[in-house]
């Protein structure tokens, strides 16, 4: 009995929230850190393309490198793996409705569209508040959790439904327990990571996404050509379920191995006391901490350009494209596609988001953001004029749709990391900037996606295609916005800058090693020397 109640005793250690009061900031064997200064930068040549996806870089000591080592597998790869089923559950009904489900729920008219609606305005109204809480002793790491374990038992109901009211309702919680995770994850990044660090990995996280969509699609052919009729339940059903079964293991590897934050964590999993120090120490003075949500927080953050610029660039980014119009095309061609090449061809669609959403993150941050983003522009403008012109030959219009994953895959990542760098000075700003951003995107979404593609205007959604083509030039007017003020922001409108200079000059070494075009350390310099001093808000 005694071994039984040490063993659960141990157990419960194990788990337990953190009291704060013992999170220490000092190492219990300070010589293992004597000797963890990075060496100099190696020198940035625009011909050293792996460069730009080191993980590990040669200039970090052995003790800094190992320490990556455990971040990524215990941090990194789970917030990943979350993301791939947050894609898999999220891309799964598209692909059910185009292999029966329409059919066997007997579905009609704008339906399709009403189960994104719903997912929407839960992932949007719960958006804000459950991003909030992750900076919270209590929740910083069974948070992302739990989310992920109930949208994971709400996709296993779905392959029980048998009417569209449920549909709706499921898709509903769905959406409100998926809110945290994409905003989240990049706070809890930004807090591991330096900037360097975190544009180097973006491209995988955003790849992990793609392939959701891309085996979600997969998933779907297989259940239908292999297990359909088995049990009783139709091929479309046995997706939800594949699908869920996936999301529970994720679940056991966080609940085994991610720690939350640094900031709240004394020991957890792969890092012992002395790690997790040494994980707030290295990012002192190059990332805020952690505070109280005020209302002077809400201040600062509205009266900063990066709050109105930045939810406008990720509303607009997000308004275009429409997820399920190459399926919705294939699907209107039975005599070209069957039911199984609809859903293999849009999984090559999507699968072709890979190596974009792998690339262009860390080659924006390497040879700068303004030549690697006007590139993944000109492929979306490529993409929407020939679907806007569409009586082109098959092939090309193919091409086109698999085309338009380099600006929606591409640059999400690139555009995410870089609001992430530009509202360091605060973390309770971060977080709301980051919450708000997508909010109010899937809100847009909600409305808007029906309007703009309506089914009745499937598969050749000219008015879609029409309004794709403004809103394209309006994100690539709110690039140069963005690209702009971060480079002169301290020049021409010192009091809405912000913070974030301060943090830049507290890590030059940093700074300069970031791509010249978004660096804004020769301006804070030059501003410095003129007498003037960052300007806090």
């Amino acid at each position: 009995m005694s071994s039984i109640i040490k063993g659960s005793k141990a157990v419960y250690d194990y788990f337990k929230v953190d009291d704060p009061s013992t999170i220490h900031n000092e190492y219990s064997d300070s010589s293992k850190y004597a000797n963890i200064t990075r060496k100099p930068v190696p020198e940035h040549k625009a011909s050293n393309f792996f460069q730009a996806f080191n993980l590990y870089p040669s200039n970090y000591s052995a003790v800094e490198r190992k320490f990556l080592l455990k971040v990524d597998f215990s941090v990194f790869f789970f917030l990943c793996a979350s993301f791939y089923t947050k894609y898999l559950d999220n891309s799964n009904i598209s692909n059910a409705y185009v292999s029966g489900m329409k059919e066997d729920l007997k579905l009609h008219g704008n339906q399709l569209n009403y189960f994104n609606t719903c997912y929407t305005v839960g992932y949007a109204v719960f958006h804000i508040p459950l991003v909030l809480l992750i900076r919270k002793q209590s929740f910083a790491r069974y948070l992302l959790i739990v989310c992920e374990f109930v949208w994971g038992s709400l996709t296993l109901a779905n392959a029980y439904v048998t009417d569209a009211n449920q549909v709706y309702v499921i898709r509903f919680f769905i959406g409100v327990f998926e809110a945290c995770s994409f905003p989240a994850t990049y706070l809890v990044f930004s807090l591991w990571y330096d900037d360097t660090e975190l544009f180097r990995r973006a491209g995988l996280y955003g790849m992990s996404a793609v392939l959701g969509s891309a085996t979600s699609g997969f998933f779907q052919t297989r259940a239908q050509e292999s297990l359909n009729g088995v049990n009783g339940l139709e091929g479309w059903r046995w997706q939800f379920i594949i699908d869920s079964i996936f999301t529970y293991g994720i679940v056991v590897w966080g609940f085994l191995f991610f720690p939350g934050l640094p900031t709240t964590c004394r020991k957890f999993g792969l890092f012992n006391e002395d790690d997790m120090v040494f994980a707030r120490k290295r990012l002192e003075n190059k990332v805020a901490i952690p505070g109280n949500f005020t209302r002077e927080v809400f201040r600062k953050t509205f009266k900063t350009w990066q709050f109105y610029v930045l939810c406008c660039l990720w509303v607009t980014h997000h308004q275009i494209w429409y997820d399920s119009g190459a399926k919705l095309y294939l699907k209107s061609k039975p005599e070209l596609y069957s039911q199984s090449d609809v859903t293999n061809y849009a999984a090559y669609f999507r699968g072709g988001g890979i190596f974009p959403a792998l690339l262009v993150p860390p080659l924006a941050h390497y040879y700068g953001k303004m030549k690697v983003t006007l590139v993944a522009m000109g492929f979306a403008y490529f993409s929407n004029i020939v679907l806007l012109i569409w009586n082109v030959p098959e092939k090309l219009k193919l091409t086109a749709y698999g085309f338009e994953s380099v600006f929606q895959s591409g640059l999400a990542q690139m555009f995410y990391s870089w609001a992430t760098v530009l509202c360091r000075d605060n973390v309770e700003k971060k977080a709301l900037v980051l919450a708000c951003m997508n909010c109010f995107s899937y809100a847009v979404n909600a409305f808007a996606i029906p309007l703009q593609w309506n089914l009745e205007d499937s598969p050749r959604f000219r008015k879609g295609f029409s309004v794709n083509m403004a809103l394209l030039v309006v994100a690539n007017i709110l690039f140069l916005i963005t690209y702009y003020l971060d480079k002169y922001d301290l020049k021409w409108i010192p009091q809405y800058a912000g913070d974030r200079h301060n943090l830049v000059l507290a890590d030059k070494q940093d700074a300069l090693e970031e791509e010249s075009d978004s660096s804004s350390v020769e301006i804070v310099h030059s501003t410095l020397e003129k007498g003037k001093s960052s300007i806090s808000v």
